[in-house]
């Protein structure tokens, strides 16, 4: 037996093809592109992920308004309230004026500046809650070791982002005097403005995407694997948000499900967009996991 196996592997030494250069570059791309993603199918367990989603789109309900009003105070704070309040209003001239979007964007962005410190300070706590329902989401999806104080956890890492939200923020508006009236004139202006506004927000939602799977996160993940899971979920996330422009561009009342009250129309539509974006920062998330191999590091 051991003599058979023996002539086997000498005679497949014998006969095997002189080693080649390798594939084309482009087909090694798709080959590693194929295999990351069949890896990342295979690799979600097997309980229920839309549910997580839902939950953290609850936290997102409690937290992101809060952290955006937390965000825009402290940019009036460090620059002028009343420009960040006229930068919001320059930007909400490129929406669609339908489902009252301008008039939300102009009371969001004048009662935050208007905040006091006690009432900044305050906010700060619901915006934290946030990162527990974050954290909550990523544990299922994390081969992370089981650890205690998840909420809390979550909470904390969800600071560093609160303290650098006001520069994404800054940054943000920084560019409305350009893209919105290339939004409002439409045509050749329209692609434009689409182009110049899907790369602004594609590096700021990359960049957010980064901190929440480095900080809210479980474990550590690695940085080759949190730069190309960050921004690979923040490329989809930007044209994401521009298909949110097109749905609120849309003549349909969000009311004509619930006998046309209009507050039940628009808090549905919002929430299942948010629902959406949440299934979008999941997968995002477990790409980083499998792009580390699936192993934590510390």
């Amino acid at each position: 037996m051991v003599a058979r196996r023996a002539c086997r592997t000498l005679g497949h030494v014998q006969t095997e093809d002189p080693p080649t250069e390798g594939p084309p570059p482009r087909a090694g791309a798709r080959h590693v592109a194929r295999s990351v993603l069949t890896g990342l199918g295979r690799s979600f367990p097997g309980s229920d992920f839309a549910l997580w989603a839902a939950g953290a789109t609850f936290f997102g309900l409690i937290g992101m308004v809060p952290a955006v009003m937390v965000s825009l105070w402290v940019a009036g704070v460090l620059t002028d309230p009343q420009a960040v309040v006229d930068r919001v209003d320059t930007a909400a001239t490129g929406l669609p004026p339908g489902h009252g979007t301008p008039t939300a964007l102009h009371t969001l962005a004048t009662t935050a500046v208007g905040m006091s410190w006690p009432q900044a300070l305050v906010a700060v706590f619901p915006a934290s809650l946030y990162g527990e329902g974050l954290r909550r989401a990523f544990r299922q999806l994390s081969p992370a070791p089981a650890e205690g104080f998840t909420g809390w956890r979550g909470r904390l890492g969800l600071l560093p982002l609160i303290a650098v939200a006001p520069g994404l923020v800054l940054a943000l508006l920084a560019g409305a005097p350009l893209v919105a009236p290339l939004y409002a004139a439409g045509g050749g202006s329209l692609v434009l403005g689409i182009v110049i506004a899907f790369h602004v927000v594609f590096v700021l939602v990359s960049v957010a995407l980064v901190m929440l799977y480095r900080f809210v996160a479980p474990g550590r993940l690695g940085v080759r694997a949190l730069l190309l899971a960050g921004f690979g979920t923040g490329s989809v996330m930007s044209g994401f948000l521009q298909g949110f422009l097109l749905f609120l561009a849309i003549p349909v009342e969000w009311s004509l499900p619930f006998g046309g009250l209009p507050i039940f129309g628009a808090v549905t539509a919002l929430v299942l967009w948010l629902y959406l974006l949440h299934l979008i920062v999941l997968v995002g998330y477990r790409l980083a996991v499998v792009l580390d191999g699936g192993d934590e590091r510390g």
